[in-house]
């Protein structure tokens, strides 16, 4: 029987030459194709902002001023009260039962976190006191 030899084979190579026009012509594929979205503004312009409006005074009688200092001290009307208890609500009942058209007046110090301001907030809610007017000083 006669021996069948096999072929030797050359490696077989991939060919690289063109790699780099492939991949300019990719890029310069994805350039063309690329659509822009144009970018959306988040923040408002400065001539935007909301302004205060000059209200009318009320006369001191019919209005209840609550004070938090920095010290986050509530004060309604000079008298101290506390967020824990339910002595903000109980005031505001008084006061609104006594005065009708109540107008309750918020000033704060500029360093008091936001959070004591929102447990007051949500004490004059429970009371349902509307009629809130946050004061701010002229600079």
């Amino acid at each position: 029987m006669a021996k069948i030899k096999k072929k030797q084979r050359d490696p077989v190579e991939i060919p690289t030459t063109s790699t780099g026009d492939i991949s300019f012509l990719l890029l310069l594929f994805f350039m063309v194709t690329t659509v822009f979205v144009q970018e959306r503004v988040f923040w408002v312009p400065r001539d935007q902002f909301p302004t205060a409006k000059n209200i009318d005074r009320v006369s001191r009688n019919e209005t209840a001023t609550i004070y938090i200092t920095e010290k986050e001290e509530i004060l309604i009307d000079d008298f101290p009260r506390s967020v824990e208890d339910n002595s903000i609500i109980d005031a505001m009942l008084a006061k609104s039962s006594e005065i009708p058209n109540l107008q309750v007046c918020f000033r704060s110090d500029k360093d008091t976190r936001y959070q004591i301001i929102r447990d007051v907030m949500m004490r004059l809610q429970d009371a349902d006191t509307r009629n809130v007017v946050f004061e701010s000083q002229k600079k």
